[in-house]
């Protein structure tokens, strides 16, 4: 009886380390896996890069580009920066769960996104920036909860800017600058507290600039120039954001007066409101901005000294 009961017990261990074992294995394999269909789907590699280093028969985490996690030994990054590789994105990344890092700038990335990158709950960064991504920017991004920095300037993406971009709370760095967006900005993106840079820059917005309705005491930069933005600036915008150094609004067609609130952004430095509509006597106010650096109003209907 003693002696089943001990051979039952020692064959459930071994195998449920075997189980384990397999886990681990099967899990690298995964990464593997997904980065070899990332090869394949790459139609130029114009360093061979990639052709001559990402093979199956070196260990995953030793490829370039590659960065491993010390504990899981799982793949953590991928960055292919600059390397002006040609090619689009397979869904088999969507697999590789420890992902926090995938950052492709500078290449020639196409396509569609795929939907299955939103299973990459890990995932923390994704610079996408100065590639050829096409089509609207997708409502799945919402899902990726602990992204810090969404970076997907200077590509083909068109459409509106989703709501449900204001539900990343952990964001950080907003950048979608250099598409064809078009639309309204979503009041959403001012709900999410942790932001700290918000660069909308060179599209077709369209629409007034959203209220400020909380205080976001870590914002420090935005940048909305070269759209075509219409209404006033809210006046009780700056008393939200106190700490914004670097505001940045011309080439729109923005009317109204400089809110008084603007004068309480001590830190400002670079302040931009030139090419709009914008009218009234300049404040001495402004002149309180004692840490200003670069100061663009021209071509306004302004009136008055700056002193």
């Amino acid at each position: 009886m003693g002696n089943t009961f001990l051979s039952s017990a020692l064959l459930i261990i071994f195998h449920f380390l075997a189980s384990t074992s397999s886990m681990k294995l099967n899990s690298i394999l995964t990464d593997q896996s997904a980065l070899l269909m990332l090869k394949r789907n790459i139609l130029h590699d114009p360093r061979n890069l990639l052709t001559t280093n990402w093979s199956a028969s070196t260990p995953v985490c030793g490829w370039f580009g590659i960065s491993c996690g010390s504990k899981h030994r799982r793949v953590t990054a991928i960055n292919l920066h600059g390397l002006g590789l040609v090619g689009t994105l397979p869904p088999h990344l969507g697999n590789m769960s420890f992902l926090s890092v995938l950052s492709i700038v500078d290449n020639n990335f196409h396509g569609r996104l795929p939907v299955e990158l939103s299973d990459l709950r890990r995932l923390k960064h994704i610079r996408f920036s100065n590639n050829s991504f096409d089509g609207e920017i997708p409502t799945w991004i919402r899902s990726l909860t602990r992204l810090r920095s969404l970076n997907l300037s200077h590509n083909n993406f068109q459409g509106a800017i989703p709501f449900s971009l204001g539900y990343l709370s952990k964001l950080e760095i907003l950048s979608l600058s250099g598409n064809q967006i078009s639309g309204l900005i979503p009041s959403s993106i001012f709900n999410i507290s942790s932001l700290l840079n918000v660069n909308l820059r060179n599209n077709n917005l369209s629409g007034s600039i959203p209220s400020v309705s909380r205080d976001l005491l870590s914002l420090e930069s935005v940048d909305f120039r070269y759209n075509n933005l219409v209404g006033h600036i809210p006046k009780d915008m700056f008393d939200h954001t106190p700490k914004l150094t670097e505001l940045k609004l011309g080439d729109n067609l923005i009317s109204g007066r400089i809110p008084s609130s603007l004068f309480k952004c001590k830190d400002m430095r670079f302040l931009s409101l030139a090419a709009n509509h914008m009218e009234g006597n300049l404040a001495g106010e402004i002149g309180n901005l004692s840490m200003l650096q670069v100061l663009y109003i021209g071509q306004n209907n302004f009136k008055g000294n700056v002193y």
